[in-house]
């Protein structure tokens, strides 16, 4: 029978040494951008690509998701503030629910199950025919011209998404609170405006950035986890797990960072 310390000691161990692997990813990508400009160009090339790829075809489901959210919460509570003539709440609640917690967290799980995957199981493929090794022996800087404009930008990406989806979360919660309520578009603003401040907004990109730069930065290293093609789906659902369990524990570092602190 194992010991439970043991294995426990085993976990911390592995867990210092994966996020470690992920940070030092992080900054040497990071270093290499910033101190070399050989090559900076066409890695500027490949971000932009990668913004596309990850932005601009994500934005119609996010856009979609958003609208439902913001559409259901405030159905939700017009139903049960209207009974306590306390309308004035929905601003505020509304900027707990989409603008401070669900606007960050859905739009990465989004970008996670379609850029996250497609990120690893890119990597993992290249690794696996040795296009790494045939890169570095070109001369082409893998960390600058795979690394770094991956996690860029897809943290570009995911801030320009997460105001989106707050923006069409409230837009979406103003449709149903003229339709069933009356709501006039300038009491809406004003109860939105009056309940959202600049920390919330804030918080919300700040989150946005460090789970782009997390989300992205372990799907890369797990895709360069795959030795055979046998292990591709495996490092991509890896890379899902793991980019799940560190969003959700930054999110709440972050909002004790922010309103707890």
């Amino acid at each position: 029978m194992k010991n439970p310390i043991t294995s426990f000691i085993k976990w911390i161990k592995a867990k210092i040494k994966f996020y470690g692997g992920i940070t030092a990813l992080i900054i040497f990508s990071i270093v290499d951008y910033v101190k070399n400009p050989r090559g900076r160009k066409i890695a500027n090339r490949v971000l932009t690509m990668q913004v596309f790829f990850t932005a601009n075809l994500a934005i119609k489901i996010i856009g979609v998701v958003a609208l439902a959210l913001g559409a259901v919460t405030v159905l939700q509570l017009f139903t049960q503030l209207s009974k306590f003539g306390a309308l004035g709440l929905v601003g505020q609640i509304l900027n707990l629910v989409i603008v401070r917690e669900l606007g960050p967290l859905i739009t990465a799980l989004i970008v996670i199950s379609r850029s996250g995957t497609a990120i690893a199981a890119e990597i993992a493929t290249m690794n696996i025919n040795n296009e790494m090794d045939a890169i570095e022996m070109l001369g082409v800087d893998s960390l600058k011209m795979i690394v770094f404009p991956r996690i860029a930008g897809m943290t570009v990406s995911l801030m320009l998404l997460s105001v989106f989806f707050s923006g069409v979360g409230i837009l979406g919660g103003f449709v149903v609170g003229n339709l069933l309520g009356g709501i006039t578009f300038d009491n809406f603003i004003a109860y939105v405006i009056k309940a959202i401040t600049f920390m919330d907004i804030f918080a919300a990109v700040f989150k946005a950035f460090t789970f782009g730069i997390f989300i992205s930065a372990i799907s890369i290293y797990h895709g360069f986890q795959a030795f055979s093609s046998t292990q591709v789906p495996i490092v991509t659902t890896n890379a899902v797990v793991s980019s799940i369990f560190a969003m959700f524990l930054l999110d709440i570092i972050i909002t004790i960072m922010f309103y707890m602190g």
